[in-house]
């Protein structure tokens, strides 16, 4: 059994040395001042009587009822703290996936321009761009829509994701 420690005039409980304050009030006795419990027995402190020693036959009305407060708050406390941590990381996980999926339109064009050079330059992709703008500029115009229209598509799916799983499922890739 846990140890155990109740005031509830300050809205505490401690269960094995872990505290939380409430911020409201809950059910106790009238008058009882604290609850001390060290895992087999204890006793709670009246403000207006004697201390009544609590024996292990006590457990499950005197103290149980607290550890069940205290276990729920702290769960409550838990999910919210998972989900505001999770509110955060999901615009964190769209910024960082969207800056992969423009870095990866600025890559397939300069690869569909370039092809078959493995490390194309700023400089190659410009001529590159400019040959084929007068070579086929319809070609240039079909090569370039094709890959804003992936883009595009990854963004829209990044957009509308509702977690952090979901923006990390959207694949990045486009066709060179």
């Amino acid at each position: 059994m846990s140890t155990v420690s109740v005031v509830p005039s300050d809205k505490l409980i401690i269960v094995d040395g872990e505290a939380i304050v409430f911020d409201a009030p809950f059910v106790a006795p009238e008058n009882m001042h604290a609850l001390q419990w060290n895992g087999t027995s204890g006793h709670i402190e009246w403000e207006d009587d004697y201390n009544w020693i609590l024996g292990p036959e006590a457990y499950e009305e005197e103290v149980a009822p607290y550890v069940a407060i205290w276990q729920a708050e702290k769960a409550r406390r838990e999910k919210a703290a998972a989900e505001a941590e999770a509110a955060l990381a999901l615009p964190t996980a769209k910024a960082a996936r969207r800056a992969e999926i423009l870095s990866g339109y600025d890559a397939a064009l300069a690869a569909s321009l370039t092809m078959p050079a493995a490390s194309p330059t700023a400089q190659d992709v410009g001529i590159a761009a400019a040959l084929f703008a007068v070579e086929d500029a319809e070609g240039l115009a079909y090569v370039q829509s094709v890959h804003a229209a992936r883009r595009d598509e990854l963004l829209a799916s990044i957009d509308s994701a509702e977690s952090v799983d979901a923006v990390r499922a959207v694949s990045v890739a486009y066709d060179v």
